[in-house]
């Protein structure tokens, strides 16, 4: 996707209206992550919980028990690229609390990504600022799996291309300002980041 001028000026005006609280919690999970100690576990399983609202969309206790049992020991990347198709088609299959069942792609792109950095979280900010729109729960799951498979990986050659665009740079560096932490950041988190502000605020 090409930037126009009005995505560049909702992307500066988001980096301008960031808050520690944005982004301190996933650095802190970031640090924590290759503690494997029961209670760095417990820890780490509680403050994703409430970063990234683990415990909204009528999920069950079942569902986030298996949810952390694949992020902590599952085969969360293979050779080399995440293996969203065999985790979207386990967790699908879990019923929610009032009985029905849901793909879990926002859930799934932030399990992936604290095992890989450089794969974009998914969410309905994103999908807003591409301009698209998830396929119904009527399409067949293996034609929905595939194009969010699809959706995500161009989101990261896009990402990857406007870290490298003139008009966002200054934002990325002024971002980088905020904690020395995010310096070691992929370019591609520090535009979730960015892009979820702006879909949070209604800057498009």
């Amino acid at each position: 996707m090409n930037l126009q001028q009005k995505h560049i000026d909702a992307l500066d005006k988001a980096e301008t209206l960031m808050f520690h609280s944005d982004f301190c919690p996933y650095l802190e999970l970031k640090e924590m992550f290759p503690d494997a100690s029961p209670l760095a576990r417990h820890r780490f399983r509680i403050l994703f919980t409430s970063y990234y609202g683990i415990n909204a969309g009528g999920l069950t206790d079942v569902f986030k028990d298996r949810f952390f049992a694949i992020l902590f020991d599952g085969n969360v990347i293979v050779n080399g690229q995440p293996d969203f198709p065999t985790i979207l088609n386990e967790l699908s299959l879990i019923p929610r609390k009032k009985g029905d069942y849901a793909m879990p792609y926002s859930f799934v792109s932030k399990l992936v990504g604290i095992h890989q950095e450089s794969s974009p979280i998914y969410d309905k900010h994103v999908l807003a600022f591409f301009g698209k729109k998830a396929p119904a729960a009527s399409v067949p799951k293996q034609n929905r799996i595939a194009w969010y498979v699809g959706f995500l990986s161009q989101v990261a050659t896009d990402y990857a291309t406007w870290a490298q665009d003139v008009r966002v740079i200054p934002n990325l560096h002024r971002l980088k300002l905020r904690d020395q932490r995010l310096a070691q950041c992929h370019a591609i988190r520090l535009l979730d980041f960015l892009i979820w502000k702006v879909g949070n605020q209604k800057l498009l």
